[in-house]
Order: C-alpha cells, then structure tokens, then sequence
C-alpha cells in the first residue's frame, strides 16, 4: 500500500468551511463590548449549518463528520473577527465521556446553538499543569460537593453549562470531570475584565459546597487528568490558528497604508526595509500555519501535542510581533483609540496567553525533543 500524499494546502472544501465561517462572523467585527447571549446564540445557529457546533463529532453523535482538518479551517475564519469563539469543547467532552443520558439532556441544545458551554480548568496557580489544581469534589452521600474557583473561563457569564475539573483525591493525578449548571446550590460566577477578546465573557467561578449529582459526574471517578490533557492538541492547534489571523491581519492592514504612504517622493511600500519585513512576517506566519494544519491531520499521532504547542508559541509570538511592526510602520495614523489595530493588538495579547504562553508550549516541545536526547525532530 502506497503511503498517503502529503498536502500542503486546504482543499477546495476546506477552504469553504473557512470561508463560510469568515462570512458569518465578518459583520460582528465591528461590535463594540460583549456579545449579548442573544447574538451569541444567533451566530451559534448561522454556524451549526457547518458542523461547527458539532465540532468532529461523528453524524451518529449529532455531528457533521467533519476531520479535524476540515474543522481546524472552520475555526480558522473565524478569525480576527471574532477569536475564541468555542461553545464546541464540551460537545466533544460528552460525547468522548459521557453516559447516553447525559448526551441526551445536554447534547441537543449545544448541538442547535440554544445552549452555551464552557470548559472550567484553569485555576490562579493551574493551567496547563493540572498537578496544581485547588479545586477539591468530596464525597457527600452518594453524590459529591466541589469547593474552590476557576478563573479565565470563556462565556463564563452566559454559559448554561460547564464542564469542571476536580481534584476528587489524595494520590496526584486523581482527578474527575462533573457537569455544572448555574442554579446549582453553591455557585457563584463573577464577571473578569479582559484586555482584549471584549466580544466574549470571561468569569472566575467559585465554588462553595457546591452540591453536584453522582449522575453529573462526566466519565470515571479519577480519570479526568486524562481527558484534560487529551485536549490540548486541538485547543493549542486551533488557538494557533487564531492567532496567525490576527498576525495576518496586522499585515495586511500595514499593506494598505504603506501603498498610500508618501515619504521623501516615493511610497512606502517601495521602501526595502518595509519589504523585508512584511516579507519575513508573511513567510513565518505561512509556515506556523503549516505546523498547525499537519498537528490537525496527524491529531492521533503521539506527536501531535508537540506539533500543536509548537504551533501556538510561535502563533502567539507572530500575532505580537506582527502588531507591533504594524504600529512602527504606521506611526500616529494608529494614535486614535478607534483604529483597528488596537483591537488586533489586545486581541493577541490574550491569544498569546490562551491554552498556554509561548513560554510553556516552548517547554512541552523541549521536553518531548531535546530534552529527552533527540533532535526533536518527528517522522514524516
């Protein structure tokens, strides 16, 4: 059997899903503030004809089918209009870990749009290492109460549904998943101010004897840690994704200006050091892009984790990089607190921090390549 052949470009019905994601959530790139939960909802059920919403659920699920590079693309236009959007991971949570009844009360409304979900990991001293996990579920009955807070949690105001990770016992790596719903006795959610990303809602949830179902444990006692870390390949791939749209972006609008530009009788677009470095940026950005899309066809290969962090360091880095060459050029035309660049700017200021900083994703690589005594190189 021949092997596969490699690709280095989306198909034409990749580039599609781009597209029609480009295309719903273009006329929100403008919206000052929060999205309300109604428009949310109303560019959610735009999305679900896609699959989005299913993200790569198979059709017996709810979902599209769509592979994880087909679904990468989707999540790709979104960008830079509206980054972060998700209200996709739980869908994949329950579906990989959840019980028939569970998928049936919980599935239908996220997979139509009416429902908002959200992913509560994150804590003040634990991200990416769960090992530093406060969060505690204790046994009460046969059901069980959570206690402590999570932090930085996307749609955290709106969502209807959260997914939490706690710490449920003594040896390390005990942890579990419970589904969380906001009437719940003991749950408390606050609003947090970004610096950027204003379009979504971000919360710290706390949690205080919060009194959950056996039922609404989502899979086995003990055996969240692994499911957490499952995800973030796909996380780190799409947040990379992002963030070289915004990257892009910042380009592209110094483009525009450098073409109108005059300095000392000529454009300055004409100008060599302006070419160069548009012409480095465009070139890094394209080939982080290509990091990104292999980790999505390969999101079963056990380098994909390495493939994808690597992707969203540099993704995060090119963003920043790219927003502040886009000022340097563009000098005081950027000065009014309107222009475009300042929302590309904050935006990739929290992108660069989401599902982990360059600096963590840079020790993950490290970890799995030199530091294990090999080039870090993976097969091809």
């Amino acid at each position: 059997m021949s092997e596969p052949t490699a690709r280095f470009d989306l198909s034409a019905d990749e580039r599609r899903l781009l597209a029609f994601a480009q295309g719903v959530t273009a006329p929100y790139a403008a919206h000052q503030g929060a999205l309300p939960l109604a428009t949310l909802q109303e560019i959610f059920r735009k999305l679900e004809p896609s699959g989005y919403l299913g993200s790569i659920l198979p059709a017996s699920a709810g979902g599209k089918g769509l592979s994880p590079l087909a679904f990468a693309a989707l999540v790709e236009g979104l960008s830079p209009a509206l980054p972060l959007l998700g209200n996709q991971s739980v869908q994949r949570y329950l579906h990989d870990y959840g019980s028939p009844a569970q998928g049936k009360r919980f599935l239908p409304g996220l997979l139509s749009g009416d429902e908002v979900g959200a992913i509560a990991i994150s804590e003040t001293q634990a991200a990416s290492d769960l090992s530093r996990i406060e969060t505690t579920a204790t046994r009460h009955g046969s059901d069980w109460k959570i206690n402590g807070r999570k932090t930085w949690v996307t749609h955290g105001i709106v969502a209807s549904l959260f997914i939490v990770l706690a710490r449920s016992g003594e040896a390390p790596g005990q942890f579990t998943r419970f589904i969380v719903t906001p009437d719940m006795t003991g749950f408390v959610r606050r609003p947090l101010e970004p610096i950027g990303l204003k379009h979504l809602t971000f919360a710290e949830l706390e949690f205080n004897n919060c009194e959950v179902a056996d039922e609404l444990r989502l899979g086995g006692e003990g055996e969240g840690a692994g499911g957490a870390k499952a995800a973030f390949p796909i996380a780190r791939l799409l947040a990379a994704l992002q963030a070289l749209r915004i990257a892009q972006a910042a380009i592209e609008i110094t483009a525009v200006y450098a073409r109108e530009r005059i300095v000392a009788g000529s454009t300055l677009v004409e100008r060599s050091l302006v070419q160069r470095g548009h012409a480095d940026l465009w070139a890094r950005i394209e080939a982080a892009r290509l990091l990104a899309y292999r980790a999505a066809a390969n999101l079963a290969d056990n380098e994909a984790s390495t493939l994808a962090s690597g992707a969203k360091a540099i993704g995060g880095e090119l963003a920043l990089e790219a927003c502040r060459w886009a000022a340097d050029c563009m000098g005081s035309s950027v000065l009014p607190a309107s222009h475009r660049l300042h929302r590309l700017q904050n935006d990739a200021r929290m992108m660069a921090v989401v599902d982990g900083t360059s600096l963590l994703n840079h020790l993950v690589v490290a970890r799995r390549g030199i530091a294990r005594g090999t080039s870090g190189r993976t097969k091809s």
